[in-house]
């Protein structure tokens, strides 16, 4: 009897060990065939992360730090005013001018390019009579645009906003601290503010940290700062945390499944097909951020227009004949009269004559001086096509939608 219990321990010993071994086994081929890894919510900042709020703290040189938004750009890439550009603008346009002011992430920024290749710069060469104030900024979610242009959209008068929108733009928008996001961002120590929906009405959760001092004492109590970070944080959320227990493959991988189980079918940002999903919490805020950014340039007597930029990944899924994967935003856009710009439409043309990469520059697929230039020839031809040329047209136009939207209330 003895050695019949013995067997049978032995042997649950060593099933055991041989799902353990497969678990390891499952770890260590995920990340080749899924990109998939254990990657546990961090409990302390990186030593690049610990060095980069360290040189912050001691204000050891210009800072792109702000209290509200989270971050702008670094001076060496702004005028005085903090838009990407080489000259200063009166805060009244010139007579005869039509200002236009764009806010977005780095695609609107026009990252990687210089400064007269972007498609901005490029558009008020090729029409004199045009100039565009570029205040996007590297990284930011399409709530940081909005929240910027609440900040210093009206100082300077523009006739028109262009309202950029990249495409993965909604991931940002339920994030307070873009390395619990993606470690793409993993350099970025500033957190953010974002929105969030109360009886289908946008709150802003306001910057967590907004001082010196809240910095101060990340770096002092990393572990319960990220904590407290990730309490609004929709990443952190559907993430996992490290145990005691993780020692064990079975854990780990166990943790990964269930992960990827909750991203992907029970809390999805986008469908199992890669596009948006309409039901998600990220989907729901951003439109709601377009209903109030719209609104808002319009009640400043401004013409509000969509400009959506695809990234890298969409330039891919539409030259494969795929559905856009940001198809239902334009359909909310379609439904809502909202007039914009899909820049698929402008770099779609030149699939048979440019790759992807002659189309864009860089890790994060921004847009090559080409792709930049195509961009601002298309935006001045909807312009010209929708007779918005002028200061006059453009404010008229602003008027007329502000009609329509007030009768549709």
């Amino acid at each position: 009897m003895k050695s019949r219990t013995k067997l049978i321990l032995a042997s649950a010993v060593v099933l055991y060990l041989v799902f353990e071994g497969l678990c390891f086994f499952c770890l260590w081929l995920l990340p080749k065939v899924a990109n998939i890894r254990y990657d546990p919510n961090p409990t302390a900042l990186t030593s690049t992360q610990e060095e980069l709020l360290i040189q912050f703290l001691q204000r050891s040189g210009p800072t792109a730090f702000d209290s509200t938004l989270g971050w702008v750009n670094p001076p060496a890439h702004t005028n005085l005013a903090g838009i990407r550009d080489d000259r200063e603008y009166e805060y009244t346009p010139r007579p005869g001018v039509l200002r236009i002011e764009a806010f977005g992430d780095s695609f609107t920024f026009g990252g990687d390019a210089p400064l007269d290749a972007t498609w901005a710069k490029q558009m008020a060469a090729i029409a004199p009579s045009i100039e565009v104030l570029n205040f996007g900024v590297g990284a930011y979610g399409f709530d940081q645009a909005y929240l910027r242009y609440l900040k210093v959209g009206e100082d300077y008068h523009p006739n028109i906003v262009l309202i950029g929108y990249m495409s993965e733009n909604l991931c940002r928008d339920v994030n307070v601290f873009r390395p619990f996001y993606t470690t793409q961002f993993r350099n970025v120590v500033f957190s953010k503010p974002r929105f969030r929906l109360e009886n289908n009405q946008l709150v802003l959760l306001p910057n967590p940290l907004s001082t010196y001092a809240d910095y101060e004492k990340f770096l002092r109590n990393q572990s319960e700062v990220l904590v407290q970070l990730g309490q609004n944080d929709h990443w952190y959320q559907v993430n996992y945390s490290k145990g005691p227990l993780d020692f064990l493959p079975s854990v780990r991988l166990g943790k990964v499944f269930f992960a990827q189980f909750k991203k992907h079918l029970t809390d999805p940002v986008f469908t199992l097909d890669g596009r948006y999903n309409e039901r998600s919490e990220a989907y729901q805020v951003t439109t709601r951020i377009f209903d109030a950014f719209y609104q808002k340039a319009l009640d400043n007597g401004e013409l509000p227009i969509i400009l959506v930029f695809p990234d890298i990944n969409d330039q891919a899924r539409n030259r494969r004949g795929e559905t856009r994967r940001y198809a239902a935003m334009l359909d909310y856009f379609r439904s809502r009269g909202y007039r914009y710009i899909d820049v698929q439409d402008a770099l779609e043309p030149y699939y048979s004559r440019y790759s992807v990469g002659q189309l864009t520059t860089g890790r994060w697929g921004h847009y090559s001086p080409l792709g930049n230039k195509i961009v601002a020839e298309y935006v001045l031809g909807q312009l010209k096509a929708w007779d918005l040329l002028t200061h006059a047209q453009a404010d008229a136009a602003a008027q007329r939608e502000r009609q329509r939207l007030a009768g549709l209330h």
